[in-house]
């Protein structure tokens, strides 16, 4: 008598081999491209710039005294003249005065590694009326643009 036998259960080393090369081919392909951070952390940095540069514009019609905003590849940052006369702010003389946030901070920030700014940019919002003398113009930071109008206005991301 004869034996039947019952069908294996399993993988054999050829597919498992298989499937386990397989595998990895995909991972060394994929896996890089879930783990770059480059594109939210540009959208995050672009976002904090929109706030800032609409913060100094509503300081500098808050407080009557003109606020530079100056972004470059190493950061931006906020400033006001030093303060002159009855502790207001001088008409001239460098921009020393940092702009504060709400919370007592300078009102400045470093990008994270791999944000590219397009170019480096200052802009003066004028004390009366927000407006930019020197609007319009726009920040790219990677693939997402900023506007700032001559009337001051921001607009973007």
């Amino acid at each position: 008598m004869q034996r039947v036998r019952k069908g294996r259960r399993g993988f054999t080393l050829i597919e498992l081999i298989a499937s386990i090369t397989i595998m990895a081919i995909l991972a060394a392909i994929a896996l890089p491209r879930l783990t770059d951070t480059t594109p939210y952390a540009e959208r995050g940095y672009a976002d904090g710039v929109a706030a800032s540069l609409r913060q100094s514009r509503a300081v500098a019609m808050a407080s009557g005294c003109d606020v530079q905003f100056s972004i470059t590849a190493a950061g931006y940052g906020a400033f006001q003249h030093a303060a002159g006369a009855n502790n207001h702010c001088a008409l001239a003389g460098g921009w020393t005065t940092p702009v504060k946030r709400g919370d007592g901070r300078d009102l400045a920030e470093w990008p994270s590694a791999g944000v590219v700014l397009a170019a480096n940019r200052t802009l003066v919002f004028a004390a009366v009326d927000g407006t930019v003398a020197a609007g319009p113009l726009s920040i790219d930071i990677g693939p997402q643009t900023i506007t700032v109008s001559a009337s001051g206005v921001v607009q973007g991301p």
